[in-house]
């Protein structure tokens, strides 16, 4: 793991711990072991580390859900192989869901860096045309179906997840069923 990796998990871990305010710039560098002025060689300060680590979620995340894209023409089955993908990635990966969570909608994530990280998503978009097209969903913008159906997916991950609900199989069959049904005609 290069020196920026180490750097970015380091923050990650602490900002989740700890919270960003309680999140020195030092306890940065040590946790990451390296020094103070490597932190600052690779980053202007943490707002920029903050951006760093959203920018690498949202690759990581990309890379989980889009693996199977285009291979499937069916508009519904599509939709249950993202989301059932969105939610095992962040299931995996508690500590990545909780600072989405927390900093999606951030003023600290500046409009490049969204725009840098949600270009991924596109697939969503393009998903959501599809199916308009072939009349299946509600008549709003594609990118708020988009919105609608993460965030309601989203929170349901924090509440299971706060009230150890165990998120097996065949619940989250029963999500991604509801978050269908929520958006189509």
């Amino acid at each position: 793991m290069d020196k920026t990796e180490r750097i970015l998990n380091a923050t990650l871990e602490i900002i989740i711990e700890r919270g960003l305010e309680r999140t020195p710039m030092s306890k940065i560098a040590d946790r990451a072991e390296v020094g103070i002025g490597t932190v600052y060689k690779y980053f202007e300060n943490k707002e920029d580390i903050i951006n760093g680590i959203y920018v690498k979620i949202k690759e990581e995340e990309a890379e989980m859900i889009f693996v199977h894209n285009g291979f499937n023409p069916d508009v519904k089955d599509t939709f249950m192989d993202y989301y059932g993908r969105m939610i095992d990635y962040f299931i995996d990966n508690p500590l990545k869901f909780n600072f989405i969570s927390q900093y999606a909608f951030s003023p600290i994530i500046k409009s490049k860096t969204q725009k840098e990280a949600m270009a991924r998503f596109y697939h969503f978009d393009e998903l959501y045309k599809k199916g308009l097209e072939k009349n299946l969903f509600k008549e709003i913008k594609p990118e708020h179906i988009t919105f609608f159906v993460f965030s309601a997916i989203a929170y349901w991950i924090k509440a299971a997840t706060e009230l150890n609900i165990k998120i097996d199989k065949a619940y989250k069959k029963v999500l991604l069923q509801m978050a269908w049904d929520a958006i189509k005609k």
